[in-house]
């Protein structure tokens, strides 16, 4: 077995392989910093854990063989420890001032560098102190860039005469500067809108390029207190702060990302294989439908899985079955945790209604205490619109569509989540998709483990559903129907052993906690499913697939009994139900036989 449980949450080294696809936007981007006039700043752009130290890994590598581009590597996010804000600015700028001092063969020009620098760091330390007194923190900047204007001045000369010197010295081996900030976005956004303004004037000289590890949001963020809440009347102030810093921007692709393979790779480093229908292309399908390319999700997801595996690894018993072992449900595993974790109020729902192909609005109803219904001229409206596309056109996706309303951000991932759950039904499932409820609940017993909530209700959830296989119907009985009305199960047995008399030694009954179900012996794949018994819903459920119909009419028989007709993957399935009550009702037991015998 592989003992590699779990991945390290780090970038990409340098050098290293490129398995999600973005070495060719680091190469153009490397291309361009050959070639690109100075002073340049450039912004690669992109959420927390996209892959930005990644990329900047990447160009400095190649950048490295050139042997001519001096490079300099700041990171906010260390310089920031056990300091105040102050102290953090001045950590960045001394840094990159040593870096490119020790190039200068001028011994009188880096003292006059170290004795401009040291003014402008007492005009940032007395600053500082003057905030400590409750000074607003937007005027640091001002201050320094203010006052201190004199010092930057003269400063911003003198490096500009070190570049100058390093760049045009005969034994010089440098033909450009390139100094790398990364981590921006894990200091307070204040913070980083400091440095990259003190950056923007201190080193705004020729020779250098600065490349720049930034979100648009943090310097959104970080701009509040001087222009307020974005809007769209202060949008361009915003922007034009940016645009002044950051000359060229680059977006992190993560739509590009090969996330299939990517994962792929993850899934099989900790020893998780599946099957070989379940390809790249349908990992990619699971991953961007809920936790998208971001690389740092990804690695959540597979250290959760590898936690998961090892409590399933410790729990399989002889009356337990070990799921890893199922390359089916594993899939299911993998699908869920995604939904774990992108959509936690969807796995909540599942915790209490495993069975999602029969949520119905009641059920809605407990998520959401109505509040769709606040302006029902609008949700109603919604709804007919979305009611009318494939992703909510059944009672089931009605019922998630009110779930998802009541909040932003699911709303607008409502048809994500809604394909999802159609690919766990429709193709994860689709040899097992009358189990669902039974497969479902078994796994989210597995993955409550890793939930992240701020109750204790899914840590202290006690499976309905758990894995078991009764051996004959008093076990059954016995364990399951404990709370079911005396008369309700008098009727269940009657039904159970009229099936026994009518298809004798060709029936083969499988006992589960959520219902029992009537398979013909020997038969294969899912034309073995014949119908089942519901004791929960006091009714018999009948499936007949395109396939198992050769020998019905073209239309459905029995229409009193017809529920509805549905796709499911590459098959037409018709669907029956009839209470157990009437379960001896000719009409019925004719479809029944005739489904039965049709199956090989």
């Amino acid at each position: 077995m592989n003992t590699n449980f779990g991945v390290v949450d780090e970038p990409n080294p340098r050098g290293g392989q490129d398995d999600l696809g973005i070495g060719k936007h680091a190469q153009a981007l490397t291309e361009f910093i050959k070639v690109a006039p100075t002073p340049m700043t450039i912004g690669i752009q992109g959420e927390w854990g996209s892959g930005k130290t990644s990329v900047l890994n990447t160009i400095y590598f190649e950048l490295e063989q050139l042997g001519h581009v001096k490079q300099i590597w700041i990171n906010s996010w260390e310089s920031s420890l056990l300091s105040t804000p102050e102290e953090s600015l001045i950590k960045i700028i001394n840094e990159i001032l040593s870096s490119l001092i020790e190039c200068d063969v001028n011994k009188t020009r880096v003292e006059r560098v170290k004795s401009l620098s040291s003014n402008v760091f007492r005009g940032a330390l007395r600053v500082g102190a003057n905030l400590a007194l409750g000074d607003k923190a937007s005027e640091i900047t001002e201050e320094l860039l203010g006052q201190q204007s004199s010092s930057i001045k003269q400063l911003r000369e003198s490096l500009s005469a070190i570049t100058n010197e390093i760049m045009t010295r005969d034994t010089n081996p440098f033909k450009k500067i390139v100094v790398y900030v990364d981590d921006l976005d894990r200091i307070e956004p204040k913070d980083a809108v400091r440095v990259l303004e003190l950056l923007k004037n201190i080193f705004n000289v020729q020779g250098c390029i600065f490349v720049l590890a930034i979100d648009y949001q943090v310097v959104v963020k970080g701009l509040e207190n001087k222009f307020g809440k974005r809007s769209e009347d202060n949008e361009w102030e915003f922007r034009a702060f940016f645009d002044k810093i950051i000359q060229l921007p680059f977006m992190m692709p993560l739509g590009q990302y090969n996330i299939g393979s990517y994962v792929g790779k993850l899934l099989r480093q900790v020893g998780f294989t599946l099957d070989k229908e379940i390809n790249e292309d349908k990992i990619n399908s699971i991953v961007r439908l809920s936790v998208g390319g971001n690389p740092r999700s990804l690695k959540r997801l597979i250290n959760s899985l590898s936690l998961i595996m090892l409590f399933i690894q410790a729990d399989v018993d002889d009356e337990n079955e070990n799921i890893l072992q199922d390359g089916q449900l594993k899939a299911v595993l993998l699908a869920l945790l995604c939904i774990q974790i992108a959509y936690p109020k969807i796995y909540d729902l599942l915790v209490k209604h495993p069975g999602f192909s029969d949520w119905s609005s009641d059920i809605a109803f407990e998520q959401t205490k109505g509040l769709e219904d606040i302006d029902s001229e609008q949700f109603n409206k919604d709804l007919e619109l979305a009611s009318k596309t494939q992703h909510f056109d059944e009672d089931w996706q009605k019922a998630l569509f009110r779930v998802c309303y009541v909040t932003q951000s699911y709303r607008r991932k409502a048809s994500e989540v809604s394909q999802l759950l159609n690919l766990i039904k429709n193709e994860l499932l689709k040899d097992n998709e009358e189990q669902l409820e039974t497969v479902i609940a078994r796994i989210i017993e597995e993955t409550s483990v890793t939930t992240v909530n701020t109750t204790d209700e899914i840590s202290n959830y006690k499976p309905k559903f758990r894995k078991t296989n009764f051996g004959d119907w008093g076990a059954y009985s016995s364990s399951m129907l404990a709370d079911i009305p005396a008369d309700q199960v008098t009727d269940m047995k009657l039904v159970h052993d009229k099936f026994v008399e009518m298809f004798g030694s060709d029936l083969e009954i499988k006992y589960s906690p959520s219902f029992i179900s009537f398979r013909k012996a020997h038969a294969t794949g899912r034309q073995k499913i014949a119908f089942r018994l519901d004791p929960s819903k006091k009714q018999i459920d009948l499936f007949i697939s395109l396939l198992q119909r050769s020998k019905l009419p073209n239309s459905p028989p029995a229409p009193d009994f017809f529920v509805k007709k549905y796709t499911s993957g590459s098959r037409i399935w018709w669907r029956y139900q009839v209470s157990i009550k009437n379960f001896d009702n000719q009409e019925f037991c004719t479809l029944l036989d005739g489904v039965f015998s049709s199956i090989t």
